[in-house]
């Protein structure tokens, strides 16, 4: 058998997660200050500029860096910018606390969460928690958004399946999306900003790039969400669903991150009326009469 040609082409490293973290830093940031303009921030504006938003070296100039530096922060080569000057261009691009709290974590001043030992992921206790939330859709998503545990009013009215549904791929790829939830197109883009916010701890994950893979080249609409690097912590959010065999609902929207277990999550649409919580029981009670549904407190 031959040995091995010593100048056969090699496969290209894997990118580390460090640096897929830098580059997910700089994109950000570029992308909020596509949406700062000089009048925001007391510069003049217009005359020639081709752009609406801020230019590099006046992010630079207000925050009270070089040029150079803060450009190789947006390039993803800038490995050890100090907690100091990322708030310093917090402020200038008018980050939100839960924005800062990204880039603060995509620089590594965050301390990573550890999994609880003896915790796994098909913990029995997950569709007892679920099903104690009725009538109130409730269900589990892990780090890929597979939908691990899901109630019966999360499984009738959002088209999932615990065990056996991807939320992003039913979201964006499933046709029946678009009439069970009206409000679709803002629904996907605070889905696609949650997804975003939590998949900046697993960079580097080859499961979750292949996710993103897959959903950018079916979804044109999903790409272009994905690529107005925008985050979101899910709350202050009323969902709207349609089913034919209830009628319109409102759910307001409650997203738990599950510290023992990082990437998983808990989601709970709690009726956003007592008129919709009975509406709802009373639904569910005749769809499967074997099922007991308790009243959610209002």
């Amino acid at each position: 058998m031959p040995a091995p040609r010593r100048d056969a082409v090699q496969a290209p490293a894997a990118a580390k997660p460090a640096d897929l973290r830098f580059a997910e830093l700089g994109s950000f940031l570029a992308a909020r200050r596509a949406e700062v303009t000089p009048e925001q921030v007391g510069l003049p504006g217009g005359g020639s500029r081709r752009l609406s938003g801020l230019r590099r070296e006046e992010v630079a100039m207000l925050a009270g860096i070089g040029a150079s530096w803060y450009a190789w922060i947006e390039q993803g080569r800038a490995k050890n910018v100090s907690p100091e000057i990322l708030a310093a261009i917090a402020g200038v691009l008018r980050l939100d606390e839960a924005q800062c709290l990204y880039v603060m974590r995509l620089a590594g001043y965050t301390a990573p969460r550890r999994p609880r030992a003896g915790v796994e992921d098909d913990d029995p206790l997950g569709a007892g928690i679920v099903d104690d939330f009725l009538p109130g859709p409730a269900y589990f998503l892990d780090r890929y958004w597979d939908i691990t545990a899901a109630n019966i009013a999360a499984e009738r009215l959002l088209g999932v399946e615990g065990g056996h549904s991807n939320y992003l791929e039913t979201l964006f790829l499933d046709q029946g999306a678009r009439s069970r939830f009206p409000l679709w197109e803002r629904d996907a883009a605070d889905a696609v900003a949650r997804f975003r916010t939590q998949s900046g701890e697993f960079l580097g994950d080859p499961r979750l790039a292949s996710l993103v893979g897959r959903l950018r080249e079916r979804s044109p609409f999903f790409a272009d969400l994905w690529d107005q690097h925008r985050i979101s912590d899910g709350s202050g959010i009323t969902q709207v669903v349609r089913h034919p065999g209830l009628g319109q609902v409102s759910l307001n929207q409650v997203c738990l991150d599950l510290s023992c277990r990082p990437g998983r999550q808990l989601i709970l649409l709690r009726p956003h009326s007592g008129g919709d919580a009975e509406r709802i029981g009373h639904w569910i009670r005749e769809v499967s009469p074997a099922f007991s549904v308790s009243a959610v407190p209002a």
